[in-house]
């Protein structure tokens, strides 16, 4: 299984208003059955390859004091370079910048 997963900050207490743009235009539908103001799960099915992948993204809070969320990205593919999993998790981390640790803000 492919697996990609990073933390980012977020300036609101509401992740679905949050991500909801950005999740629909990397091409994932949003389940409203399981997200919420606390949690985001979106999916998207790859039916171009030879078989049909299907990626999953949760986004959920990592520590909501410090405006600090997860981002996980997983599919039923192989872990091997060019899958759709990956594909996703690098647009998600130009749309959705990872976290700055402290050490690289530090001269």
């Amino acid at each position: 299984m492919a697996y990609f997963q990073y933390l980012s900050e977020v300036n609101t207490d509401c992740l679905i208003s949050s991500f909801k743009h950005i999740l629909e235009e990397v091409g994932l539908n949003i389940s409203q059955e399981f997200s919420s103001h606390a949690q985001v799960f979106a999916e998207g099915i790859n039916s171009k390859q030879s078989y049909q992948s299907k990626v999953n993204v949760l986004i959920s809070w990592n520590d909501k004091s410090k405006n600090e969320c997860s981002i996980e990205v997983r599919s039923n593919e192989p872990y091997k370079k060019g899958t759709s999993c990956e594909k996703i998790a690098d647009e998600l981390l130009t749309l959705i910048p990872p976290k700055q640790s402290r050490n690289s803000q530090e001269p």
